[in-house]
Order: C-alpha cells, then sequence, then structure tokens
C-alpha cells in the first residue's frame, strides 16, 4: 500500500463524492476485509457494497489486497489504494468545476476522521497514553472570513510540514493529529 495517493482527475473525485464510499474508504483503513464483512458492519445489503467497492476499485482508490477461498466460494479483501487519498493536485479543477466533494462527502470524512481519533483515546491508548504528549486545545472563536482564509491555510502548511518531517526510523514515533474547523450557529 502505497503511503499517499493523489486523486487525478474529476473522475476519482466523483466517486468521492459519494458519502458512502467516503465511510467505505475508512473502513478498509483499519484493515482488508470483505464486502459482506462492510455490508455487516455498515448495515448495506450486500449487492449495494459490491456497487460501491466496484466503483471505487474502477476508480483505482481501492484495490483487492488478497482472496481467500472459504467452502468453495472466493472471498476478495478489499484495501484502500493509500494511507491517505489527497485532493492536493486537483484542488486546480476543484476551482474551476462544481466541487463535487461539497456537502456530505466532506462532512462524512471529517466525521470519520473525528470517529477515528475518539476510538484511538478510547481503545488504544486509554491506558498506556502518556499525557504529557497528549495536545489539545478545543475553542470556538469569532473570525471574519478572512482570518479563517488564514487560519485555513496555517492548518494547511502546518500538514504539510508533518507529512515533509515523517520519519521512517525506529527512533521515531507515530503520532495521531486532528484538526477540523467550521462555522457553527453557537455563540
Amino acid at each position: 500500500m502505497q503511503d499517499i495517493y493523489y486523486v487525478k482527475d474529476l473522475e476519482q473525485l466523483k466517486v468521492l463524492s459519494d458519502p458512502l464510499r467516503v465511510k467505505i474508504l475508512w473502513e478498509l483503513d483499519q484493515g482488508a476485509q470483505t464486502g459482506k464483512m462492510l455490508s455487516i458492519k455498515l448495515n448495506l445489503p450486500a449487492s449495494k457494497m459490491r456497487y460501491h467497492l466496484t466503483a471505487l476499485e474502477k476508480a483505482g482508490l481501492a484495490e483487492i489486497e488478497r482472496t481467500e477461498v472459504i467452502n468453495g466460494i472466493v472471498q476478495k479483501f478489499y484495501r484502500p489504494i493509500a494511507k491517505e487519498i489527497s485532493l492536493e493536485k486537483v484542488s486546480p479543477l476543484i476551482n474551476k468545476h462544481d466541487n463535487p466533494l461539497k456537502g456530505n462527502a466532506l462532512k462524512e470524512n471529517a466525521l470519520e476522521s473525528l470517529k477515528r481519533t475518539q476510538n484511538l483515546l478510547n481503545n488504544q491508548y486509554k491506558d498506556i497514553l502518556n499525557t504529557d504528549e497528549l495536545i489539545q486545545h478545543f475553542i470556538s472563536v469569532c473570525l471574519s472570513a478572512d482570518d479563517f482564509k488564514i487560519v485555513k491555510e496555517k492548518l494547511t502548511e502546518l500538514a504539510l510540514f508533518m507529512k515533509e518531517h515523517e520519519q521512517k526510523t525506529d527512533t521515531a514515533k507515530l503520532y495521531h493529529v486532528n484538526i477540523t474547523g467550521f462555522p457553527t450557529n453557537e455563540k
């Protein structure tokens, strides 16, 4: 599996515009799974799951990691094409066309990301989390549209900095960072 995959065209972007497909990719990121396993987890008919997995596979966003024959039936185990799927290289295309990721697909991605953070904190790290290394800021702040644009740019720069400085060594630690910002009606 690649570390990062850059979405190449509007067709791939359209496939990602479906919130259910985003949810499927997040589930597959947990480990290779069959359509049946996913349909049970997401409470969907197998035919609907097969349709979405086929669309993700044809678009080059998911792949079959392995197959197993169980009771004479071939089970296909799917994985996302990469650990991270980036829209960075299609952002000029998004700006020229209607953004297919507006609305539910982008919201679903943010919600799944927050669920992943919650699961990591609750399950994986509940007994071993070093709170000296935990960074947590929760703020609600009133900003102008221009100021929020600056915040968005700075957070994007921070994410790029972390990607550029990632170290694949035995001494480097894996950190989970989740930053989400959106306008709200609360004051």
